[in-house]
Formats: structure tokens, sequence, C-alpha cells
């Protein structure tokens, strides 16, 4: 489930809702949510930002040590747990973290042997080689303001148009808005 990018206090007061009572309180924390997951991955990555907003653990898998796989799928990435294998044998192994470096290529994190060091021989298996990594800010605190400002621009959208009726169709300048603030944040795919 994707962390809420903005508390209840922050979205009441961006909408203004002066309302003790907590009447609205499920709609703005619904609008949280919908504004949360519309920036953040989906669970197969895809969608949002391109990467986790806030860290998450992941896993990739590939056949062998191909660029597929050592070329990891988000920016932000904070640190590599493990890489993990299946040798020719079939028995699983774990490469030492001293072994391999996890570098930065423009917005791209790949990972690469150390010198002297070669990535090992792997058995047939679809997924035998595993890395496990972590992307995203620290925590909600570390997200940039900008995010956090997209968010509430949406969070302000979403619960505006709660009915699913064509006139709650992102607005354009709402869109724009959105764009224009997290734009910084997006790889850039030639």
């Amino acid at each position: 489930m994707t962390q809420r990018l903005i508390d209840l206090a922050d979205a009441k007061a961006y909408l203004r809702v002066l309302d003790d009572d907590g009447d609205f309180d499920a709609e703005i924390e619904r609008a949280i949510d919908a504004a949360s997951a519309f920036l953040n991955v989906d669970d197969d990555g895809f969608g949002g930002l391109g990467f986790p907003i806030v860290a998450e653990s992941w896993i990739v898998r590939d056949r062998g040590f191909t660029s597929d796989v050592l070329s990891l799928p988000f920016q932000r990435v904070t640190a590599v747990e493990s890489v993990a294998y299946t040798d020719a044998q079939g028995v699983a192994q774990t490469m030492p973290a001293e072994d391999y470096l996890l570098t930065k290529r423009g917005r791209r994190f790949c990972l690469v042997p150390m010198p002297g060091k070669c990535w090992p021989g792997v058995g047939t298996a679809p997924d035998a080689v595993r890395i496990t990594f972590t992307a995203g800010f620290a925590n909600v605190e570390a997200v940039p303001d900008d995010i956090k400002a997209a968010a509430r621009l949406l969070i302000g959208h979403f619960y505006e148009n709660r009915l699913a009726v064509g006139d709650a169709a992102m607005s354009r300048e709402i869109a724009l808005g959105v764009d224009r603030l997290t734009a910084r944040y997006r790889r850039i795919c030639v």
C-alpha cells in the first residue's frame, strides 16, 4: 500500500476545511490516498513519477547478469541489500557486497563488478539472478516540498471531484501544475 505523502491535518488546511467534527475526514483521506497513489509507482513498478516515492524494497530477476537486471529500474536507489544467484550446479549463492558497486549513470543506477572481479556463472533458471534493493526517499519527511505540493493539488482535485462523472476529468491547469512541480524527478528516456 502506498504511504500517504500528506497527513490529514495538512490536507484539511490546504482544502480550508474547518470541520472540527470530522464529517469530511473519510472523503479527505480517500483524496490523500488517491493523490499519493497517483504520484507513486504501482506494485509492478509502473506509473507515477517512475520510482517509489518513499523507500521500498524491490527485487529484480533475470536469467543472468544481463544489462536488464544490472541497470536497476528506478532512480533514487538508496541501497542494494543482496545480489543472489543460482550457480551452474543449482545451488543458491549470494555475492559478497565487496564484489560489486552501485554506480550512477545519469539518473540510472547500475551494478558493476569491482576491479578484478567478474559476475559469476549462473544456472539456466529464468530467475537465476535476483537483486534486492531499496529505492525512494528515506521517509515521508524527506520527500521534497514540490512533490508534496503536487500531492496537495491532486488532493484538491480528487476531493472536489468525488463523483465519477464527465466533469471529474483532471483540468488542464491541475495536470500542468502537477507536471511542472514534478518534472525534475522524472527520468527522461531516450
